[in-house]
């Protein structure tokens, strides 16, 4: 059920040229509950921060589609609630593409350093190559050590997208 409504989802962003959805793009879909109390929750964004216009209308686009293909919609169930939404502060990155908007903004990031070991990193993106090709990567400045006194050089960190555990957005301090 999932799958069928990622491609419903998908279809209607497809579809979105030119309309007020256009832009968006799907990170998430998660199905909960049973068929008497089923909840859709979607998540999308857009590469310059999606809005809530474009929340809407995808949406409607989902609940009108949903309830026009019987097959779906027994699929789901009569009674469901649907919620689309941004992915929130503080919230993971997903897709690679999500990294593009969050250029110069705080991050949390965890990867894999060469020895192995796990590393967490604060610090702000400054820099970000996604390659179709080769190995996309992002780079951050890692944040200050907030000690008075002299403070060494610091220089941006780059780390391949295959290296990072997890990167969080998240409001700075």
């Amino acid at each position: 059920m999932q799958e069928r409504i990622r491609d419903c989802v998908l279809q209607i962003i497809a579809d979105s040229v030119g309309t007020r959805g256009e832009g968006a793009y799907l990170i998430d879909v998660k199905v909960k509950g049973n068929e008497r109390n089923r909840k859709i929750e979607i998540v999308v964004d857009a590469d310059d921060g999606i809005r809530i216009h474009q929340c809407a209308y995808i949406s409607r686009r989902i609940r009108e589609r949903v309830e026009g293909d019987e097959e779906l919609l027994d699929l789901i169930g009569e009674n469901f609630d649907l919620v689309v939404s941004s992915p929130g502060l503080g919230e993971a990155i997903i897709l690679p593409r999500q990294y593009l908007r969050h250029v110069g903004k705080f991050m949390r990031v965890t990867f894999t350093a060469e020895n192995g070991d796990r590393v967490e990193l604060n610090g702000h993106l400054l820099d970000v190559s996604l390659t179709e090709e080769g190995r996309s990567w992002i780079v951050i400045m890692p944040e200050k050590n907030k000690k008075k006194g002299h403070q060494p050089i610091i220089e941006g960190i780059r780390l391949y997208l295959d290296q990072v555990v997890r990167a969080v957005p998240d409001a700075e301090i």
